[in-house]
């Protein structure tokens, strides 16, 4: 039995009433930005900067949609991404001089949450474009 088919005989009475029956989609989008709530503070403040970067690109007939988008183009995405993080760093640093990580030892491991976020936030986007 195809269990994802079938479902509960409550469920049948959101047609009758004209109530919205949410599809698996919207649930899958409304659990993510649940769970995007919940990031730590750097991945909180990281998605702000992606979200701007991807906004730009975020139009109708751009590679983002495509079937298989660029892997150059995303990592030159990436690298602007990181280039603004780092400017950001910079300034915080010389308002709050203080003992830290140097950036060349958080460099990759930012890259690589970067990375996902902005996979993450690109898939998210193609999904609700639909």
């Amino acid at each position: 039995m195809d269990y994802y088919k079938a479902f509960p005989f409550y469920m049948g009475y959101g047609q009758q009433w004209n109530t919205p029956v949410f599809t698996n989609e919207d649930r899958i989008l409304e659990d993510m930005e649940y769970l995007q709530q919940m990031y730590p503070s750097y991945a909180k403040k990281y998605q702000g900067v992606i979200n701007s970067v991807v906004d730009k690109v975020d139009y109708s007939g751009s590679f983002i949609y495509d079937q298989y988008p660029d892997k150059t183009t995303l990592m030159r995405m990436v690298q602007s991404i990181m280039v603004i993080i780092k400017t950001n760093e910079d300034k915080t640093e010389e308002l709050t001089p203080s003992e830290s990580i140097p950036w060349e030892e958080k460099e990759p491991w930012i890259r690589e949450l970067v990375t996902v976020l902005m996979y993450n936030d690109i898939i998210k986007r193609r999904q609700r474009r639909g």
